[in-house]
């Protein structure tokens, strides 16, 4: 791909220059007066503009290569600091590129920008991250012709799908296993601990046990104590990882190991090293970062950077029914790049829950 600007003292002139250098199949992305019979015309070759744009909030480039890189490469052999230099010229072309149809689409007048506007408006009004609206509708538009880029009904359905197909969910109870359920302090973890345990254990008949390593927090074991006598549940007390892989071993005959964390400022060296040696001690153990849904973006993003140093598997939302923009649950998904298991949305134990699925999260996220 070769992106280049050409002057000339008229249009044509530029583009004998365009055709002799980028040949009869350059694409032209912009004419322009830059001064007195000086006119700007920039055009690029060997770009396939129908390519995806990813969905994710991270702004970092991936490093592209030719083929004949990618086999060096491969071989060991890759030429320094030569490719290095030509990899760098591509990303910085891509890169102009980009900003070259962001601006083309965004800046111009005419309806295509008046229909981009309204559509970024209308996703970030349901709490999407701009960064994320914007990728999302170049995504869509990379995608349709001239005829229906300025159909808004058209381009409504083409987005929710985008979204819909890139909302990822999973049930981590529903196999044998261990799972730990992680977070900031006041989200909610004890409360979605004990509405999973009586679904599993009273509706569904899993064996199941619940071991609590809360130990700080005033009244939290006695809290997790009463549900388990309420729901017929063992719970556990383990106050260091030597306690807590006991118990596990313990309770090795049951369907389903529950364990509730203390919560975490994700913030602490200290706490975070005491969950990763969960992590050591249990091989195969799940964790699950639990998300107050009504938090900030920037609460969200330090919450899902901080426990990321966990092997994550999956998250969960809670407080849906305090608000009614949900779009940050879509940018903590895409930024953790983990699927979504439970949403939960009140204190009803254990009515307030449910397994999450595509269908219910498009309602949330983008209502219709």
């Amino acid at each position: 791909m070769r992106i280049k600007r050409f002057t000339g003292p008229s249009v044509k002139d530029a583009m004998k220059d365009i055709k002799a250098e980028f040949g009869a199949n350059a694409l032209i992305l912009s004419t322009k007066k830059v001064g007195v019979g000086v006119h700007e015309v920039v055009a690029a070759v060997d770009y396939d503009l129908s390519a995806p744009v990813d969905l994710s909030l991270s702004t970092a480039p991936r490093a592209l290569a030719s083929p004949a890189q990618r086999a060096a490469a491969d071989a060991g052999t890759l030429r320094l600091p030569e490719e290095l230099s030509e990899l760098r010229r591509e990303l910085r072309e891509l890169k102009e590129l980009k900003n070259l149809c962001m601006n083309m689409v965004t800046s111009a007048d005419g309806p295509l920008s008046d229909v981009f506007t309204r559509l970024e408006e209308n996703l970030v009004s349901h709490g999407i991250d701009r960064r994320l609206a914007k990728k999302i509708l170049m995504n869509t538009l990379s995608g349709v012709t001239r005829e229906k880029a300025t159909d808004v009904v058209f381009l409504k359905n083409c987005i929710k799908k985008k979204v819909y197909d890139k909302i990822a969910v999973s049930d981590p109870l529903a196999s044998k296993g261990v799972v730990a359920f992680v977070g900031s302090s006041g989200v909610g973890k004890t409360t979605t601990i004990a509405k999973l345990a009586a679904l599993n254990a009273l509706r569904k008949k899993k064996r199941t046990a619940l071991i609590t390593t809360d130990t700080y927090r005033i009244g939290a074991v006695e809290q997790l104590k009463i549900y388990g006598r309420l729901m017929g549940v063992p719970v556990e007390v383990a106050k260091d990882t030597n306690e807590l892989r006991g118990f596990i071993k313990a309770h090795n005959d049951k369907d389903l190991v529950l364990i509730d964390t203390a919560g975490r400022n994700q913030n602490d060296i200290r706490g975070m090293n005491e969950l990763k040696a969960f992590a050591d001690a249990v091989p195969g153990i799940k964790f699950n970062l639990v998300l107050n849904s009504q938090s900030r973006d920037e609460a969200l993003y330090s919450s899902v950077k901080g426990f990321s140093a966990l092997p994550l598997d999956s998250l969960s939302f809670t407080r849906l029914d305090e608000g009614s923009s949900h779009g940050p649950i879509l940018n903590a998904m895409v930024l953790a790049k983990k699927p979504i298991a439970y949403l939960s949305t009140g204190s009803r134990v254990p009515e307030d829950i449910e397994a999450a699925s595509r269908e219910r999260l498009m309602q949330y996220i983008m209502p219709n």
